[in-house]
């Protein structure tokens, strides 16, 4: 025993044997900061790729949206269009069955006026202030 407690004292206060120890736990060091320094890049790495497909996602996204926002106003335009264009014919109709009234008389008026003949004073006329 005396001979291990001596080893034990010489290893412990060899210098050469501390620089050895501390070199090997240097390296040791060296060799966890660098697989961690590793895992840290790779982890960024992934990350900057996950990023980079939620920008991608979410521009795709907010594309379709708009695709959806424009093709529903375009069918609300439409439709309104639609509306405005019946209810003009329908009034169109109107204006023209209420103007067949007055046909023959306006063709009569027209007549009259283009070959100089003014037998009758305008009925029209004085109704529109026009004397």
């Amino acid at each position: 025993m005396k001979k291990d407690a001596a080893s034990v004292n010489k290893t412990q206060a060899d210098p050469a044997v501390l620089l050895e120890k501390i070199m090997q736990a240097e390296v040791k060091s060296a060799e966890q900061i660098s697989g961690i320094k590793k895992e840290a890049d790779r982890r960024i790495a992934a990350v900057q790729v996950e990023a980079a497909n939620s920008r991608k996602d979410a521009y795709a996204s907010g594309r379709r949206a708009r695709a959806r926002l424009i093709e529903n106003g375009i069918a609300k335009a439409n439709e309104a269009a639609a509306e405005k264009l019946q209810f003009s014919e329908s009034e169109s109709v109107k204006i023209v069955e209420k103007g067949k009234r007055f046909v023959s008389e306006a063709v009569a008026i027209s007549l009259d006026f283009v070959l100089g003949k003014r037998l009758k004073e305008n009925p029209h006329d004085s109704e529109n202030g026009k004397n």
